[in-house]
């Protein structure tokens, strides 16, 4: 594939796609091969680890908001959580630039969710209307060395939860949020050694819609949301007779995601909860033809402990 072909990729899908980063490494003397397969690494590394930051629900194992304490304080929950990404890139060590690297994104997250605003009652068993809770918390994303990584990556994020229904007898809980979550530098192969190396620093904006009810002392949950990661990169690669292709700009990429989950409540105040999910890939990248499919999605699992009170 010649850089013309790959310079009208990126003109047609915008600067902040991987055809706009591989071709400016390819201007600069890169293998198209290489380029192509880096600048879709460098988005696969973006969105696994946006989504290890977050996984599914936003507070685990209830859709409905935490609301305030009898006296009107804020209702506070801690949350600890330990969930894996199912990922993959293009191995940065492959010198065609084509075979594919899997890898496990595992993350251990802290939070803490406080509960400001009870909500209005539309009728007389259905309440909880416009509740407010806000959350923020840190984490901690393990990424392997064998496929490449250079450290683990480190976040924090801040979001509001809003209600739209709190279950009841009748009526499940029902809610949306939305949070923001930055993660530091993230360094995969070496410049000037490994075939491919990049850099990339992601940010993530989420948004959730979750739904949920107790049947027989388990509370279901389901939901379902959407992600944009942003991040600013760095993509280098080797020609193979001394010489390097180099590319600098911001990646981005947006997709939907769902999930379930099942949690129990003991002694009112401590909830456990298991957490599956799937989160939708990306658009295809015109010419590349690696191993790795970055349209094929990603598989997300978590199990939490949250304590109320």
């Amino acid at each position: 594939m010649s850089v013309a072909v790959v310079a009208m990729a990126a003109s047609s899908l915008g600067a902040q796609t991987p055809s706009g980063l591989a071709s400016e490494c390819v201007r600069t003397g890169g293998p198209t091969t290489l380029c192509l397969g880096g600048a879709v690494s460098t988005q696969a590394v973006l969105g696994h680890v946006g989504l290890a930051t977050g996984l599914g629900s936003e507070v685990t194992g209830t859709a409905s908001n935490l609301g305030t304490r009898v006296g009107g304080g804020p209702r506070i929950a801690f949350t600890l959580r330990a969930g894996t990404v199912d990922a993959g890139m293009i191995d940065p060590a492959d010198v065609a630039g084509t075979a594919e690297k899997g890898f496990r994104a595992s993350a251990l997250h802290a939070g803490v969710t406080l509960g400001l605003f009870d909500g209005f009652r539309l009728m007389p068993t259905v309440g909880g209307f416009l509740a407010t809770d806000v959350f923020g918390g840190g984490s901690v994303v393990l990424l392997p060395v064998d496929a490449g990584f250079v450290g683990n990556a480190k976040s924090y994020g801040v979001g509001v939860r809003v209600g739209i229904f709190r279950e009841g007898f009748s009526i499940p809980g029902l809610s949306v949020s939305w949070a923001r979550r930055f993660s530091g530098a993230i360094e995969v192969g070496e410049p000037g050694v490994s075939p491919s190396a990049f850099e990339v620093e992601p940010s993530t904006t989420s948004i959730r819609a979750t739904i949920g009810k107790d049947i027989h002392a388990v509370e279901l949950l389901a939901g379902m949301g959407w992600e944009e990661y942003i991040g600013a990169s760095t993509l280098e690669v080797n020609d193979g007779f001394g010489g390097r292709g180099s590319a600098l700009g911001d990646m981005s990429g947006s997709r939907r995601l769902y999930f379930g989950s099942a949690a129990m409540t003991f002694s009112i105040l401590l909830t456990l909860s298991l957490e599956g999910g799937w989160a939708e890939g990306f658009e295809s990248i015109p010419g590349y033809s690696g191993e790795y499919d970055p349209a094929g999605g990603a598989a997300f699992g978590s199990a939490s402990i949250r304590l109320t009170l």
